[in-house]
């Protein structure tokens, strides 16, 4: 909403798709709107899956039912946004236009996977998930192994 104040710009992709933030001008109205932009859009959502996901673990191993990766949704953040920002950041430091257009496009692609991503994440890293999906789809329950509880 900001560049419709004047703060900031968004410009055409490199292959005229869509929009995005224009980083071929690195000026000081396009640097002080990408620090806060990338902080609270990028940052904070970060701190704030990492400590969740941190106590979600947590919680879980003291109950003893870990049946979810926690560190995948945190990491899919990353992959996905994070060459999105790096580029960014690099429009600050050197002219992003020098890229080829092709190149400049992979962060975008990779960012508007994100959610497809997430939906994979949550869909098959859960175990209690996966086998919903797997019965949705077959109509077959997944059979549970059977664990030993012996004592060593």
């Amino acid at each position: 909403m900001m560049p419709l104040f004047g703060w900031g710009e968004y410009d055409y992709e490199p292959l005229r798709t869509c929009c995005t933030l224009d980083y071929s001008k690195a000026d000081r109205n396009f640097i002080s709107f990408l620090f806060p932009l990338a902080f609270f859009e990028y940052l904070i959502p970060l701190f704030i899956m990492m400590t969740a996901y941190q106590s979600i673990y947590q919680k879980l191993k003291k109950s003893g039912q870990v049946k979810m990766n926690t560190g995948l949704p945190v990491k899919s953040l990353i992959i996905c946004w994070g060459p999105y920002s790096l580029l960014c950041f690099y429009a600050i430091i050197q002219d992003a236009t020098v890229l080829s257009p092709k190149l400049r496009m992979m962060p975008a692609l990779l960012a508007k996977m994100s959610p497809a991503v997430n939906a994979y994440v949550y869909g098959l890293g859960n175990e209690n998930y996966r086998g919903g999906i797997w019965q949705f789809l077959t109509g077959q329950k997944i059979e549970k192994a059977e664990t030993d509880n012996k004592s060593n």
